[in-house]
Order: C-alpha cells, then sequence, then structure tokens
C-alpha cells in the first residue's frame, strides 16, 4: 500500500477535509477541520468484507505524507482471530520502547 495516500486507505479518497463520515466498514468520527488536512482527526476502516490474511506475520505500514516525509503523529489498533491451542505470545516491550520516534531527533523511522 506505500505510495496510496492515507484518505485512500480510509475509503475516502479527495475526501478528507469534508468532515465527520459514518459507514458501516469505514468512516472519520472526528474531522478537525473541514477546510484544511490539520488538526486532530480519527478514521476507522474495519476489514469485515475484505479481510488481510496471513500466516505468520504481518507488516503494516502507511505512508506519511507525500514522499514519506510528513511528521504527523499516528497510532492504531488492530484484533486478529486465534485460533487455539497457540504458542505463548511474546512480552509486549515498554511502553518508551513503543512510542514513536520523532525524525530528526531521533533519526528515520525503521522501515
Amino acid at each position: 500500500m506505500h505510495g496510496t495516500g492515507t484518505e485512500d486507505y480510509f475509503n475516502a479518497a479527495w475526501g478528507l477535509p469534508s468532515g465527520e463520515y459514518a459507514g458501516p466498514y469505514h468512516g472519520i468520527s472526528l474531522g478537525s477541520d473541514v477546510q484544511e488536512h490539520f488538526g486532530k482527526w480519527s478514521l476507522y476502516r474495519f476489514h469485515i468484507e475484505d479481510p488481510i490474511r496471513f500466516n505468520t506475520s504481518i507488516r503494516a505500514t502507511i505512508e506519511h505524507g507525500h514522499a514519506n516525509v510528513q511528521g504527523n503523529e499516528f497510532s492504531s489498533v488492530a484484533y486478529w482471530y486465534q485460533l487455539e491451542p497457540h504458542k505463548p505470545l511474546p512480552e509486549l516491550l515498554l511502553v518508551k520502547e513503543r512510542l514513536p520516534r520523532r525524525w530528526p531527533e531521533h533519526g528515520l523511522w525503521d522501515r
């Protein structure tokens, strides 16, 4: 999906500045400024009709602005259905190790 804008992923192509929208599987629950892309935004997308299947692991990334140089702060949550029984999951990293690193003070994001 690299190269596809955030608005495309959330099914709001050319429409993010239009403000809040509620659909069954995607929407904008908080639209900060309907004229610009600035401010706080909250978007959601559920992959009910278009599941993302994987067997062992998956890495999902999203582009941050044109050429991946915009310094926005993003957070996300993902759920998956786990078959039982399964091996124990590894312990989570400490919170400070899971927080995003800002560029340029701490170098580029891991790729």
